[in-house]
């Protein structure tokens, strides 16, 4: 049989290209073609199909990240067939959990301020040159809506970029689905500081509607990000669009797809999220389309992720994460592969 397998990040113990590559491995050997295309949604893994792109440049920046610790960020640069720059970078490398301290903790102190820090450097290499920015949101340790990246800027902004914002999610900023009370609490927010940084991202809201006339409270997507994409909407004119979306496209998932006979993707943890833009859920909902067969392999299966149903997809599996994440997932392919 023919496998497209197409894994986001297995968060916290393998990207999505190693986890691509350890079950193409595990399907080789056992007779079968296997192609790794990996995936993402705005996290960290993102722009991984673009390293088969030989036109592809690499630069790195040194920021400072969400807990005042040094960086090093990476972006990809390439000349769209107009000669006008495209960049792509993840902003988890600025907003995120520091490399050193994964379970690191403090959602009232963590900080956007790197990504202001980040665009300010690439400025000044690009100039007055224009370009095409994606911005990818996810995997984020923040809950401080941009306020951070809005002070890292001050009054400065980018008028010959045209930014594109991937989002992981289509939440809001503000209420039940908003990035407090749905985010913060995984970002280790207590119940007290969940109603705070409500409050706090409400009040946000209420300044932005009256200072641009924009209601960026119930929008969708703005809560990506720990409600960054409302800030770079607002004051960088960035358009929010789902970022498993766009992968999908970039990478001509659909047309590679359609020679293969099933599909494999998965994730560190798929649960009700996973149904609210994750790149998961969107490749199945593709192979559907196609009459394709799908297989969802995920680390865990958590709350929600009883809803993950498609006719087309016959098997969801929790391979686990601990302690041999390679050993499990490799694992889990060959039992499915017996099974099915």
């Amino acid at each position: 049989m023919n496998y497209l397998i197409s894994f986001s990040n297995f968060k916290g113990t393998l990207s999505n290209t190693e986890a691509c590559a350890i079950a193409c491995e595990a399907l080789r050997e056992k007779g079968h073609t296997a192609t790794a295309l990996p995936l993402g949604d705005g996290g960290k893994g993102t722009f991984a199909f673009l390293d088969v792109d030989s036109s592809i440049q690499k630069k790195p920046y040194q920021i400072t990240g969400a807990f005042g610790d040094p960086r090093t960020a990476q972006t990809w640069w390439r000349k769209n067939p107009s000669g006008v720059w495209q960049i792509f970078l993840e902003s988890t490398d600025a907003i995120g959990y520091p490399p050193s301290e994964p379970e690191k903790r403090d959602p009232l102190g963590a900080t956007s301020r790197g990504l202001g820090e980040w665009l300010l450097l690439m400025e000044k290499d690009l100039g007055t040159e224009a370009c095409e920015l994606f911005i990818g949101l996810g995997d984020s340790a923040i809950s401080d809506a941009g306020r951070g990246m809005r002070e890292a800027l001050g009054e400065k902004r980018f008028p010959q970029w045209k930014i594109t914002v991937l989002c992981d999610v289509d939440n809001p900023l503000c209420g039940e689905r908003g990035s407090a009370k749905v985010f913060s609490p995984q970002k280790g927010a207590s119940p007290e500081q969940v109603e705070l940084i409500e409050k706090r991202n409400v009040d946000w809201a209420m300044a932005i509607k009256k200072g641009s006339g924009i209601d960026v409270s119930q929008m969708p997507r703005a809560g990506s990000a720990g409600g960054l994409a409302a800030a770079l909407h607002v004051f960088l004119k960035g358009e929010l669009v789902s970022g498993a979306e766009f992968v999908l496209k970039a990478s001509r998932f659909e047309e590679i797809l359609k020679e293969h006979d099933y599909l494999i993707v998965g994730e560190g943890k798929s649960d009700f999220q996973t149904l609210s833009g994750k790149s998961p859920w969107a490749a199945i909902q593709v192979a559907e389309k196609l009459g394709k067969k799908s297989i969802l392999i995920s680390g865990v299966l958590g709350e929600g992720s009883e809803k993950i149903v498609a006719p087309g997809l016959i098997a969801k599996v929790a391979c686990g994460k601990e302690p041999d994440a390679r050993g499990a997932l490799r694992r889990a392919v060959r039992d499915m592969i017996i099974t099915h």
